[in-house]
């Protein structure tokens, strides 16, 4: 287990991944970490301050300078921005006769040389020489490199008494079997429900377990990375951000000790999911969504249903990471109005590369199965974003509806309710009546279409679903999916079924009623804005339990589409 501890600290990079890593170490070792990273401010060669006492020691200031991987020297003095002897003299001649706390100064000093990997031999005769010249009564220096870092996360965050030999085994299988990453992912969800079934523990055991879950997806993601297969850290991304959000969501703004702790716990594994989403996206997404056939042709599918999967798999994520930079650029204050500008531009490029994923992909004309819905109301959400996409959405849903229904028609490959792959290969076994209407018993599909039709004005297309219902699908339950009051309960850990179903719904009735219907009980079930995600403004992780757990995308989140219209 150390070894593999170590080697994931010699991959991580510098800034947000081992600096996201080392204040939760030391809040778990003890110390009261005063300074955390920070972009934009001045550090003077100080990434991180700790003050307290380590292994029984004297009480003392740690001032931490970090770097990523192996100490070379080049990362020693080859680079006068970026080295670590110009921010080892800046914290001697700087940050400790002018920065220092008050409360603080008086205390021995340990400037702790913080690195991921190791001091190669050509360095360490410089290095030494350094810490013998600047070295006195009052400070001194440490050396922390991977062994020392690894030692202390395997005693402090998986030691034996906490994490057992079965969730350690766990970890273990999951990196070993990143190559299958529904395997690698079997294996680490399993390890997460354990480490986050802490309901009936104290406030310590919390911080713990979701220091805990921080670190082991930063192991997995690491490793993921070096294997250039980050599926299984994706997927592990989205259950881990929505299991310790279930621990959080019960601190969320309180201002006490365990409070904080659990909310810095909570934003490492936020950064490390959206450093997988990253990952994931710029490499193997959105450098081909221009190219006709692309990804459908990258998918490498065995057969034209694992490529029609995968490509909405696809579009899902893809419009997920859409929204969360929309919601980033929304939290953006007064005074970030450039950085808020830029994550709206972001986000218009990510509906753009949706738009364009759709039109190069002609799969994504047809869902196999009735819950790509999903994908597809996610995707819709975020292309809604600028009003000016509405043609875009009418011409994409209207062709879908036209393609569905000469495919139930002539009996290819219509859209069913039908979830196993192998029911899914088989499709349509056979033009039996009975087996048609057990296929397409229900659906959200479909007035999920004319709902957007009818928000968007395109009569057409909510005429051609009115018209299929009417003439094709009398025996098929037109439905849609609103929380209850046990969604809350169950939403970010899909533990137990939760939510409720509005069935027939208007779609024979003019549009107008038919909206009326569907948001009024938006109005009549006031489950969706008791969800703690949605009360504290992290609505986006509503979006990706809907995804990561097949779940419809509440019709609350169109209101504002349809208040406009009123």
């Amino acid at each position: 287990m150390k070894l593999i501890i170590k080697e994931y600290l010699a991959s991580l990079k510098e800034r947000d991944e081992l600096d996201a890593i080392l204040p939760d170490l030391l809040s778990q070792l003890g110390l009261n970490v005063y300074s955390r990273p920070a972009r934009g401010t001045r550090q003077d060669g100080v990434d991180v301050g700790a003050v307290g006492s380590l292994d029984g020691g004297p009480e003392k200031v740690y001032l931490f300078s970090i770097k990523a991987g192996d100490l070379t020297r080049r990362e020693w003095d080859g680079d006068a921005a970026q080295s670590l002897r110009p921010s080892l003299n800046e914290i001697l001649d700087s940050y400790i006769p002018s920065r220092l706390p008050a409360e603080h100064r008086g205390k021995d000093i340990s400037i702790c040389i913080t690195i991921g990997g190791n001091v190669l031999e050509q360095v360490r005769p410089l290095l030494t020489g350094y810490i013998a010249q600047n070295s006195s009564a009052k400070i001194s220096f440490e050396e922390w490199n991977g062994d020392k870092l690894a030692a202390y996360i395997q005693s402090e965050f998986l030691r034996e008494d906490l994490l057992p030999e079965e969730a350690r085994s766990l970890l273990r299988k999951s990196l070993a079997m990143l190559d299958e990453p529904e395997i690698s992912y079997r294996h680490f969800a399993a390890l997460i429900r354990g480490l986050s079934a802490v309901e009936a523990l104290n406030d310590v055991r919390r911080i713990t377990a979701i220091r805990q879950m921080s670190i082991c997806l930063w192991i997995l993601f690491s490793w993921a990375r070096e294997a250039e297969n980050v599926e299984s850290a994706y997927l592990a991304g989205e259950f881990t951000l929505l299991h310790a959000w279930n621990i959080f969501r019960f601190y969320v703004g309180q201002n006490t000790k365990a409070a904080r702790a659990i909310e810095t716990a909570f934003l490492s594994i936020f950064l490390a999911y959206r450093q997988v989403c990253s990952e994931f996206l710029g490499k193997n997404v959105l450098p081909y969504v221009g190219k006709l056939h692309a990804i459908s042709d990258a998918i490498r599918g065995s057969c034209s249903l694992e490529v029609n999967l995968k490509l909405f798999d696809i579009l899902g994520r893809l419009g997920s990471d859409g929204l969360w930079t929309c919601w980033l650029a929304g939290r953006c204050v007064e005074e970030q109005s450039e950085l808020r500008e830029a994550l709206l531009r972001e986000t218009r490029m990510r509906a753009e590369a949706v738009k364009e994923l759709i039109f190069n992909n002609p799969a994504l004309l047809l869902p196999a199965k009735d819950d790509q819905v999903v994908d597809i109301l996610i995707a819709t959400l975020l292309i809604a974003v600028d009003r000016d996409n509405s043609p875009f959405i009418s011409s994409w849903l209207g062709e879908m509806v036209a393609r569905a229904g000469y495919s139930y028609k002539t009996n290819g490959k219509y859209p069913c309710v039908l979830a196993s792959y192998s029911e899914l290969l088989e499709h349509p076994k056979s033009a039996d009546n009975d087996y048609r209407k057990s296929a397409t018993s229900a659906s959200i599909l479909y007035p999920s279409i004319a709902l957007w039709a009818a928000l968007i004005g395109d009569t057409e297309t909510y005429d051609k679903v009115s018209a299929m219902k009417r003439e094709n699908f009398q025996h098929c339950t037109f439905q849609f999916w609103y929380p209850d009051d046990a969604s809350e309960m169950y939403f970010y850990t899909d533990s137990n079924p939760h939510g409720a179903s509005l069935a027939n719904v208007a779609i024979d009735r003019p549009k107008d009623e038919f909206l009326d219907q569907a948001f009024g009980e938006c109005e009549r079930s006031p489950h969706f804005k008791e969800l703690s995600a949605v009360k504290t403004a992290w609505w986006p992780l509503i979006v990706i339990a809907c995804r990561h757990y097949r779940l419809p995308l509440p019709l609350h989140f169109l209101e504002g589409i349809y208040k406009d219209l009123k």
